[in-house]
Parts: structure tokens; C-alpha cells; sequence
């Protein structure tokens, strides 16, 4: 099973903390870190600890160095420009990193961060059989554009009936009935207790809402271990109109935040875990709008019928992540027992 006591050090603000790095360690021969930011790899594998490792590694004291990120973290130019500094290191195939996002084109080790893993973990086994009361499942805790667009894109368009609904910041949870930053830490520990599978029992897909650009979450996990279809609402805000000006100005809105969503297809595609669901035509922005206002118009059984490829896809996806998650375990020398 995947927890903190599996990785020898977590990386965090090395930079702040780089006297704490001077000491002469032991490292177990297979030595997992957990990493928050490139620069801080960068930055502790130039100190005496760093140094340590890299000797260790060419004397075979220590067989094998992964790194793994601990939260979803988005890789752009800067952190690229860090990683070329350290290549070199990762050239030898006995020092390994892994990364929530692509360091070039052609990466392979793309990954959930360990703290998505280790919330999830508990339901890498889980099946559930479908008896759909509602629509569509959403839950959202923190307050975030997109989701306060969902809501209204869902009002507007009288469907917050037609799904099973969290919206907590507007005190709307089928569960958790606290409120309130005061409680975060009580609602966090209750987010992904076991009843969370009747939720999806009870509805036919999910609608979710990530949080930012690149960031690969249990936003979009959950729903595949689960083997329920899904839908990725990026938007932030509701001009129907706007998608026009791209065909004017070669720029919109729209299309800006829809590349964001593209983003998730481009990365489960890598990983050979097609999420395209219901037959979206990803040459249109207004796809996913589009989409929910037709599924919440159609009985369940027509869209069972119309979309079966869509829920055999899903069950397909579920078997597949699994597969993926377990290789990934084993490539870290942990156990998923």
C-alpha cells in the first residue's frame, strides 16, 4: 500500500531548508522520494546529501532512485529549463522521476502525484452496479470559476434536479453537512469515505471540474476507478457567442479555456485510456454544454441504449487504470497488496 513511510524524504522547500540536507545519511537500497517541485530535486541533489546519493548510487550501495511528485504540479518552460540542469543524473537508468505533467514530448513517466494515490487507493478494487435515480454526479468542494459556472450553467438550464449535487461553498452536499473553512480539515477527512459509492450507484456519469491548468487529480480518477463515464467542464464563463470570434480573430475565450480541456485528453491518451465519452466532437468548444443539456433530455434507458459504447468504454478504462496504477507501484517497488 502507498504511504508517507515508503519514501526515504519529502522534498519540500529545500531551498528554505538546505541546512537540513548537510547531514550523512543511509539509503535503503531502493531510496523513493517524494518531491514537490523540480527545483527542489534540482536543488538537493547539489547538496551534500545530493552528492551522497549519487556516490551511493555509482559505489551500488543504493540499486535504484525514484522520484515521484507528491501533488499534481504543472510542468512549463521554467521547469523544463530546471530538469535540462539535471538530466544528465536521469540518463542513468538507475535513477528514475516521474511527473504529473510532460517534461518534453515524448515522456513516458507521467503519473498521479502520491497524495491523489494514496486517497484513492482504497478504491482500486471497487465495482459498483448502476440503479440511476439521477442524471449526472458533481461534487465540488472549494470555490473555484468553473464551478461556480457549472452552477449556474446548471440552474439556468433547470437541471440541479436532475443530478446528484455538491456545491459546498453554497452549503449543497448529499453528505457532509459541515461548513465553513473552520471544518476544512473535518470535510476533508470525510470527502472519500466508502458512501461516496452509492453516489455513483445512484447516477448515470460524472461532471467534473478540475481546479487549475494541468492538473491531474483524483477530479478525473475517481470517476474511472469507479467505471463510470465522465464529462470535464473548464469553463469560466457562459458566452454561447463567443466560439465565433476564433473564426474572425483566429482568438477566443472559449477556445482558450477548451485547450485546458484538451490537456486531459492528450494525458490519459498516453497512457493509452481514451475519455472521450458520448461521442464529443472535440472540434467545438460548446461540446460539453452541449452534451449535458442532451443526456438530462433523454430518458435513462434511451441513453443507455444510444451511448452503450460509451458505458462498455468506461468499464474497459476502469480495468485499464487499474493496470496502469499497478504498474506504476511496482516500477516504485511498492506493494499494492
Amino acid at each position: 500500500m502507498l504511504d508517507r513511510n515508503k519514501f526515504f524524504l519529502t522534498l519540500l522547500y529545500v531551498e528554505s531548508n538546505i541546512q537540513d540536507y548537510n547531514t550523512k545519511v543511509l539509503y535503503p537500497e531502493v531510496t523513493r522520494i517524494c518531491y514537490h517541485l523540480l527545483q527542489d530535486v534540482h536543488l538537493f541533489l547539489n547538496t551534500p546529501q545530493g552528492k551522497q546519493l549519487l556516490s551511493d548510487v555509482n559505489d551500488k550501495k543504493v540499486l535504484k532512485v525514484v522520484f515521484v511528485p507528491f501533488e499534481p504540479y504543472p510542468i512549463k518552460y521554467y521547469e523544463k529549463n530546471i530538469f535540462s540542469k539535471i538530466k544528465h543524473i536521469f540518463d542513468n537508468k538507475k535513477f528514475s522521476i516521474y511527473c504529473t505533467d510532460f517534461l518534453s514530448n515524448d515522456f513516458e513517466n507521467i503519473s498521479y502525484g502520491f497524495i491523489v494515490l494514496q486517497a484513492m487507493q482504497k478504491f482500486i478494487r471497487t465495482n459498483v452496479d448502476s440503479n440511476p435515480s439521477k442524471y449526472f454526479l458533481t461534487l465540488n468542494k472549494r470555490k473555484k470559476m468553473e464551478r461556480v459556472t457549472l452552477y449556474n450553467f446548471l440552474k439556468e438550464n433547470n437541471l440541479l434536479e436532475k443530478g446528484l449535487c455538491s456545491f459546498h461553498w453554497l452549503e449543497q452536499s448529499p453528505d457532509i453537512k459541515l461548513f465553513g473553512d473552520n471544518y476544512d480539515d473535518v470535510i476533508q477527512s470525510q470527502l472519500y469515505l466508502d458512501d461516496i459509492k452509492n453516489f455513483y450507484k445512484e447516477t448515470l456519469f460524472e461532471i467534473v471540474a478540475p481546479s487549475g491548468t494541468h492538473l491531474i487529480s483524483e477530479k478525473t480518477l475517481k470517476p474511472l476507478l469507479f467505471g463510470k463515464p465522465f464529462l470535464i467542464w473548464n469553463y469560466e464563463f457562459l458566452n454561447y457567442k463567443d466560439f465565433n470570434n476564433y473564426k474572425i480573430s483566429g482568438f477566443s475565450k472559449q477556445v482558450e479555456q477548451f485547450n485546458r480541456t484538451l490537456f486531459y485528453f492528450n494525458w490519459y491518451k498516453n497512457i493509452g485510456i481514451d475519455i472521450n465519452y458520448f461521442n464529443l466532437d472535440l472540434s467545438n468548444p460548446d461540446c460539453i454544454k452541449n452534451k449535458i443539456k442532451e443526456l438530462c433530455d433523454m430518458s435513462f434507458l434511451n441513453i443507455k441504449i444510444k451511448y452503450k459504447e460509451s458505458f462498455e468504454k468506461a468499464k474497459v478504462n476502469q480495468k485499464l487504470i487499474r493496470k496502469f496504477i499497478n504498474r506504476r507501484l511496482n516500477e516504485w517497488h511498492i506493494s499494492n497488496a
